[in-house]
């Protein structure tokens, strides 16, 4: 049986989490290969970091262990989809509705 991990807070103690699924990032929850980021919009990954720095997570944050290369592919790819990177979204922009 999988135990949960124990997680330092920003200061003030410990949390529990139950690990990620086994095949995954220990990270994010997420399969990838560990030189891809982290999945910023994994429910896991902000629960993780939330805990770990007191505050939520960006795309910048589940970058920061990748190449330079990597990032400027990552946030040019995000920024051409609507994701605002250097202004800390995880999501595109919503836009406004078309009226009918």
């Amino acid at each position: 049986m999988r135990q949960p991990i124990n997680i330092p807070t920003d200061g003030s103690g410990t949390m529990m989490l139950m690990p990620a699924r086994e095949g995954t990032c220990e990270i994010c929850a997420t399969a990838h290969k560990p030189e891809l980021p982290h999945n910023a919009q994994s429910l896991f990954y902000q629960t993780r970091f939330n805990i770990e720095h007191g505050r939520a997570p960006d795309w910048r944050d589940a970058m920061a262990h990748c190449s330079d290369e990597m990032r400027a592919l990552w946030t040019e790819q995000l920024t051409a989809r609507g994701v605002d990177v250097e202004g800390g979204a995880i999501n595109p922009a919503k836009t406004a509705r078309k009226a009918r």
